[in-house]
């Protein structure tokens, strides 16, 4: 019954969601998000007595949800209930693996363009900056523009990462959630998603620069098929990563703060 209530509530966002897959503007993988949540979602428990910590995140996220509701923007709002959802629903032991797969489906790329994509674009144009220079090619990032020889190439939106980002970022939480990793093992592999696609978009960045000004031979696909390889040599890299983090150890049902029980209603 408290798992409806909470479901129940979220009614607005759920038709609010609907509405945004529906106008093309982000992501659309989202789904495949939404499809693994489902997935690994606890299959038992969804009426379980809820430990004394999750209790009080259910009335907090609840709180900032409704008090919220006339002021926040609908991401925000969805992001508030996702929280609450999560509070009750998420699994023990792997909640903050599997509460990251019930963010992700939300329409965030688009906002995270908006908001980060021109710092990001401007930090990987110094960074690719520096890497030409180390291969000996003199070219000064201004902005979001590489200049050499008196030539200029554009670190444009799809250069900024972000959709990398994401999808490394689901990757993770996918590999995390199989393992049922804790917290501390989860944030460590998506520290290193995050590091991996920066190095992985400046790379790009100094190989299509090369490319652009006939400084290498490349084929007329060599720009779509440079993306595909640096991302699968991310992915690649994560993946090695992940046989190598060792979690500090997998909580049971009855270990930590479910001492104190709360009965839902």
């Amino acid at each position: 019954m408290l798992t409806l209530a909470v479901l129940l509530a979220g009614w607005p966002v759920v038709r609010w969601y609907v509405a945004r897959l529906q106008d093309g503007a982000d992501e659309p993988l989202g789904l495949l998000a939404l499809v693994a949540a489902l997935a690994f979602a606890p299959r038992k428990g969804w009426s379980e007595l809820l430990s004394e910590v999750r209790a009080r995140g259910l009335v907090w996220g609840l709180i900032g949800y409704i008090l919220g509701f006339p002021f926040l923007p609908p991401l925000g709002r969805a992001l508030l209930w996702m929280v609450a959802l999560a509070w009750v629903v998420a699994p023990r032991g792997f909640a903050w693996a599997w509460g990251t797969l019930l963010v992700l489906p939300l329409p965030v790329v688009a906002s995270l363009q908006f908001y980060l994509g021109y710092p990001l674009r401007c930090m990987t144009t110094q960074v690719a900056a520096f890497l030409l220079g180390c291969g000996g090619v003199a070219a000064r990032g201004e902005g979001t523009v590489l200049r050499w020889a008196g030539e200029r190439v554009l670190i444009d939106a799809p250069c900024s990462g972000i959709q990398m980002l994401w999808t490394l970022l689901l990757v993770a939480a996918v590999v995390a959630n199989l393992r049922q990793w804790d917290g501390n093992a989860t944030f460590r592999l998506f520290r290193f998603a995050s590091a991996a696609v920066f190095l992985a978009n400046s790379v790009r960045a100094v190989v299509l620069f090369c490319i652009e000004l006939h400084l290498w031979p490349a084929p007329p696909f060599a720009h779509e098929a440079v993306g595909l390889v640096i991302f699968a040599l991310a992915g690649g890299a994560l993946l090695w990563r992940a046989e190598r983090i060792e979690p500090a150890r997998r909580t049971s049902p009855q270990e930590g703060n479910d001492s104190a029980e709360v009965r839902p209603t």
